[in-house]
């Protein structure tokens, strides 16, 4: 297994477990961050597809087509406290809250160093506008990347962008599109999309455009954070963030009591 670990071995797997019908990375953001930053050293995979777990993802755990795409990817990763909780539910070790806003900008800095040259990304995702208002968050450190191409994650052909990665593969590609909806896009354009990385990632774009703010340390610690976004968008975040909180509490109950019933089991790695 290749977790917490100093090696530049890139052909070992970072170990998982299970989270409902979900495989997740038991590891913690420096080895998810590791781990993909040597997958691209090497050149194992052709794009490194990522995808992160969190708590609107569990709403559609009953969705095969969904649950199929997750597990799919070459790295599935725990977005949340509630999820970091139900997996050491299922006896993780190592596993740590790893959000998109949290890991991808150290991301680009890691993979500028791997490259030795600026990281070229794409951005598809968000209402019209918000791509182009995120992307000049990503350009804060000079030499550490260039924005490529940006894009609304509604539109009804991606034909441009399709033709701009194959003419010139990007290093990363960042999908904002909501789950589960951003994992389905990524599955059925897969054959397109020329990048030596993809990342989906959810309200991140928000956050670099200044549409929504962060939470302040102390609720990010105590995993509240979701309070803080829900005071600042009421209206379309109370029903999904009521309805996880319930799933939640009823995967806490049925993984507990899985977790009192079964004997210790040989990890799974991938």
């Amino acid at each position: 297994m290749w977790v917490e670990s100093n090696s530049h071995d890139s052909t070992r797997s970072l170990s998982t477990v299970r989270v409902g019908p979900f495989t997740v990375a038991d590891a913690s953001s420096r080895s998810i961050l590791e781990w993909v930053t040597e997958t691209v050293r090497a050149g194992i995979e052709p794009s490194t597809v990522l995808f992160a777990l969190h708590v609107g993802g569990l709403l559609h755990r009953h969705d095969e087509r969904y649950v199929g795409t997750m597990n799919r990817s070459s790295l599935t990763y725990a977005d949340g406290w509630s999820i970091v909780l139900l997996a050491r539910l299922g006896r993780a070790e190592r596993i740590g809250r790893a959000s998109t806003t949290d890991i991808g900008q150290p991301l680009i800095a890691r993979l500028a160093q791997v490259l030795g040259r600026p990281v070229r990304i794409g951005i598809i995702g968000g209402p019209p506008g918000l791509a182009d208002r995120a992307a000049p968050a990503l350009l804060t450190t000079p030499g550490e990347c260039t924005v490529v191409f940006t894009a609304d994650g509604y539109q009804k052909s991606y034909a441009r962008e399709f033709q701009e990665m194959s003419t010139s593969p990007l290093d990363v590609l960042i999908v904002g599109m909501g789950m589960p909806r951003e994992a389905l896009w990524v599955e059925q354009n897969r054959p397109h999309l020329r990048a030596s990385v993809v990342l989906t990632c959810g309200g991140w774009l928000g956050f670099l455009a200044g549409t929504e703010s962060r939470a302040p340390e102390i609720l990010q610690r105590f995993g509240l954070e979701w309070t803080w976004r829900l005071l600042q968008d009421p209206r379309r975040l109370w029903l999904r963030y009521a309805r996880g909180l319930g799933v939640v509490a009823a995967m806490t109950v049925t993984a507990a009591a899985s977790h009192l019933r079964r004997p210790t089991l040989p990890r799974s790695s991938r």
